[in-house]
């Protein structure tokens, strides 16, 4: 199953709080360090950081990456549910 979510929901609904929870939830049941995310992702470590704290959102690019790495949906990491 193929989401697609526009750039523009994105930025008019993205929650950084709530993505960022998202994200580390994710990425610890999946037992995947920190910064093995983020050598995967091709990002610095403090840019990783950022983006799992709720400080910096994505980019689109990225955003997909995070998606696939951790084996979930670009829907589910911006809106959460299912």
């Amino acid at each position: 199953i193929v989401v697609e979510v526009k750039m523009s929901s994105i930025k008019s609904n993205f929650i950084a709080k709530d993505f960022a929870r998202r994200v580390k939830q994710r990425r610890k049941t999946l037992m995947l360090p920190m910064t093995q995310l983020a050598k995967k992702l091709g990002v610095s470590e403090p840019e990783y950081t950022q983006i799992e704290s709720g400080t910096r959102p994505p980019s689109r690019k990225l955003l997909t990456q995070i998606s696939i790495e951790l084996r979930t949906s670009e829907k589910w990491l911006v809106e959460g549910g299912y």
